[in-house]
């Protein structure tokens, strides 16, 4: 009988490669949907772009990626809120606020804010590029 063991460890080398090498492909996909969210992300004191990252996991089935913003303020800006609220599921009427601070101090009507989809936008606007970098190219 023929000693398979040198076959064995080559087959299970070659298969952590291979994993690496998909692990790998992922994350650069993830950075360049990362980058491309932080671009598109709109700023006034910078904290939602700075919370922009994302994340890789390696489970017994899959390698999965993703790309999100923790800050949770963030939501609104993407999905929009009030009359211009994605879907929506806004608030229908005009409201005020007060701002008790900072550069916009004092009271303020508002109808909402509208959606500014970053993360949407850079998954559709890099899809191609992801696409070539998951297939290793």
């Amino acid at each position: 009988m023929n000693d398979n063991a040198d076959f064995i460890k080559s087959a299970e080398d070659a298969t952590y490669k291979i994993i690496g090498q998909l692990k790998g492909n992922v994350e650069k996909a993830c950075i360049i949907i990362e980058t491309e969210a932080k671009k598109r992300c709109p700023v006034d004191q910078g904290i939602t772009r700075a919370s922009i990252s994302h994340s890789v996991t390696l489970n017994p089935d899959s390698i999965v990626g993703s790309v999100g913003c923790s800050l949770e303020t963030a939501p609104f800006v993407h999905q929009g809120t009030g009359l211009y609220a994605k879907d929506g599921n806004g608030r229908k009427t005009p409201w005020k606020y007060e701002a008790v601070a900072g550069k916009y101090k004092g009271w303020h009507t508002t109808r909402g804010q509208k959606p500014q989809p970053f993360l949407e936008d850079a998954k559709t606007k890099m899809r191609l590029r992801v696409e070539k970098t998951l297939g290793g190219k």
